[in-house]
């Protein structure tokens, strides 16, 4: 893991050359045959499947964004528009990866308690947008700070599970693939970062509602339909306690958000899942 970084300075962000340079799929670049030939272990293929459905899963955010006063900034929705597009083809890469794989064999069926969760989450996720519509018009425009804030924290636990990822694996078309895949995410995390650094910077009150939203939103985004499981095995299994207290002194920097946790809260609270796996038993 690289070490602990400030914010980035609220230097101009290219969004002409962002949107002009959009990255597109990935497939071209990949050496499937590899992965018939030298298959990934299971607990890697787990992990890479995981990465593959949080790429996915963050794009549903947008659904709460784009009805709150974000979606009138026509910088953030040029950004956003072309973040979602690049987050396509990222996962696509992924699943074409794990789609060079066998499928997984059959599990036994989900028990009804976490089926009667999922449904209520469904139905939350469905209702999100309108209650997020009528809140957050009636906050203004400090919530597009804790957009651009949560925009951040989760590139960094994301992008931080695609470094080790790369760092621990022993198969070298997936190190690869993963610093290529990695590279792409470095402009959303710059926007992000400069966006967030920017409009706290102009407005204390956007430090004082991040503080109260922030710990209520589940990072990395996305994750809120995840199994137990895979969620310890990503927060507490491949990134360890030191890479997620590094991400949380990165959001101390932040003005206003210093010693909010948020990393180290959510590897704790995967970690005391009573349904997830030991460290040493990541079987799917």
């Amino acid at each position: 893991m690289s070490r602990s970084q400030g914010p980035t300075p609220a230097a101009a962000f290219d969004l002409r050359d962002f949107t002009r340079t959009a990255r597109g799929s990935h497939r071209d670049r990949l050496d499937l045959a590899s992965y018939a030939a030298r298959p990934l272990d299971c607990d890697t293929l787990n992990l890479v499947r995981l990465l593959a459905r949080l790429e996915r899963g963050a794009l549903s955010q947008l659904r709460s964004v784009l009805v709150t006063p974000t979606h009138s900034d026509a910088r953030m929705t040029a950004f956003l528009v072309t973040w979602a597009y690049e987050k396509f083809w990222l996962a696509d890469a992924l699943e074409a990866i794990s789609e060079a794989h066998p499928a997984p064999t059959a599990t036994m069926p989900t028990p009804l308690a976490r089926r009667l969760r999922h449904a209520w989450q469904a139905l939350g996720e469905r209702l999100e947008p309108i209650r997020e519509s009528v809140v957050s018009n009636l906050i203004g425009e400090d919530v597009v700070a804790v957009h651009c804030l949560a925009g951040t924290l989760d590139e960094w636990l994301v992008q931080a599970a695609y470094q080790r990822l790369a760092e621990t694996t022993s198969h070298d078309d997936l190190a690869r693939t993963l610093d290529e895949l990695r590279e792409v995410k470095r402009r959303h995390l710059e926007f992000f970062e400069s966006q967030a650094g920017q409009r706290l910077a102009a407005s204390p009150s956007a430090a004082r509602l991040a503080r109260r939203r922030l710990p209520r939103t589940g990072f990395p985004l996305g994750s809120s339909e995840e199994p137990p499981e895979a969620l310890a095995r990503l927060l507490d299994g491949l990134l360890t306690a030191a890479d997620l207290r590094a991400i949380d002194r990165r959001l101390d920097s932040y003005p206003g958000l210093a010693g909010l946790g948020l990393a180290t809260a959510a590897g704790a609270r995967a970690a005391r899942r009573p349904d997830s796996p030991s460290k040493g038993d990541l079987r799917p």
